[in-house]
């Protein structure tokens, strides 16, 4: 097996363990979630992983709506979390490293296309 192909499974692994207990490992327990600390809309908290993967900080999180852009981006770049009020209120510091890929939006022309038709 290939390296990259291992730690995919590792990752799989996690997320399926931390979600079985999912709220008692919720990294938003006691504090305010990004989803309201940004006031993000409906439409958005719907779709975006941040919601749907609470035992993480959004900033550990690909694809999530904050990292996306115009330009067609997978939500890998962080660089916008660490000039967020809610990464520099809960992040303690801490470098960011993204834990939890592929289960972010989907920003590809088909699924925005099957979005609006609905």
């Amino acid at each position: 097996m290939t390296t990259e192909l291992v730690e995919k499974i590792k990752e799989i692994v996690e997320t399926k363990v931390k979600t079985i207990g999912e709220e008692e490992v919720s990294f938003w327990t006691g504090k305010a979630p990004c989803w309201e600390m940004c006031h993000c809309p409906a439409m958005i908290r719907e779709e975006c992983p941040a919601t749907k993967y609470p035992f993480l900080p959004c900033w550990e999180i690909e694809g999530t709506y904050c990292k996306l852009d115009d330009y067609g981006a997978t939500g890998t770049d962080t660089s916008i979390c660490e000039i967020c009020r809610v990464y520099k209120r809960h992040g303690n510091g801490k470098p960011i490293q993204l834990k939890l890929f592929g289960r972010g939006i989907d920003t590809s022309l088909k699924t925005l296309e099957k979005i609006a038709k609905r």
